[in-house]
Parts: C-alpha cells; structure tokens; sequence
C-alpha cells in the first residue's frame, strides 16, 4: 500500500467529491443533473469512498465491487452508459491534479498516477460488462415476451390464469 497516497487523497475527500459532483452537473448527464441534490452528494460520495478503500487496498477489487453494485440499479433508473463511463473518468481527473500537485520522485509520481487510472479504468471494465449483461437480459426478455404476444394472437398460447 502506498500509505503517502491514501492519506493524500483521504484527506482531498471532500474536495473529490465536489469536483465530480461539480463535473457532471456541468456536463450532459441528465440523470445526474435532475437527481435530488442529496441523492446526488451520497452517490458521489459513495463512489468516492470506494475509490479511497481501493487506493487503500492499491488494487481495484474494492472499487470494482462498488460499481458492479451500482450499474444495475443505474441501468434499471434509466441511465445511460456514457454518463456513468463520464462520472468516473471526472473521478479520475479529480484524482490526478492532487497526486501530481503532490510531487515528488517522478517514478513516484507516475506510479501513484497508475493506480489511480488502473483502479479506474478496472471499474470502467466492470461497468461495460455489467452494461451488456443487462441488455443482454432486457433483450432476451423482450424477445421471450414478443414470442408469447405472436402465440398469443395466434391463439397458439393461452392468457396468463388468475388475471
């Protein structure tokens, strides 16, 4: 664990937080921006929290986890992909003015900088699979439900009992 870099960014928090709520209200995200402003604080503040315990753990798992949680519910409230895919690269470009302003030993730097983008990127990962896995569903389902509506007409199928 790089203990220097977890203490520089637990202790930017709040400023984290704020500079992504920030970025995707100026943004078009319509889901973000029409969110109930305390809503919208907890989720960033959530999706913050997961980053630190991943920069933490100096690996994504924790991170990760929290954005497979997450994209289902977002893809059930109606949210596109893209405006997810944009609230963690603002994470990210929240995240490298800090480490950079920081300084230190170049090698140290980029390496902090590294983990920053892995453990991001590695949630970006996640949230395209998890994406795809609901369209995947939604297609099927749509596809199982147009099949029983042509029965249906057909009179191949009967109604649905007890309704």
């Amino acid at each position: 664990m790089d203990a220097a870099l977890a203490s520089l960014l637990s202790a930017r928090a709040g400023a984290l937080a704020a500079g992504l709520e920030a970025a995707l209200l100026a943004q078009n995200a319509p889901h973000y921006r029409e969110a109930p402003t305390d809503e919208r604080r907890a989720r960033v503040e959530r999706v913050v929290a997961a980053f630190l315990e991943a920069v933490r753990a100096s690996g994504p798992a924790p991170f990760v986890a929290h954005v497979r949680a997450i994209a289902g519910e977002r893809a059930a409230e109606g949210y596109d992909l893209r405006e997810i895919q944009y609230a963690l690269s603002a994470l990210e470009a929240q995240a490298w003015p800090i480490v950079a302003a920081a300084g230190g030993e170049t090698d140290a730097v980029v390496a902090r900088l590294a983990l920053v983008t892995g453990i991001v990127g590695r949630g970006k990962d996640e949230l395209a699979r998890a994406f795809l896995d609901h369209k995947d569903r939604a297609e099927a389902r749509a596809a199982a439900l147009a099949d029983r509506l042509d029965r249906l007409f057909k009179g191949t199928d009967s109604p649905p009992q007890g309704q």
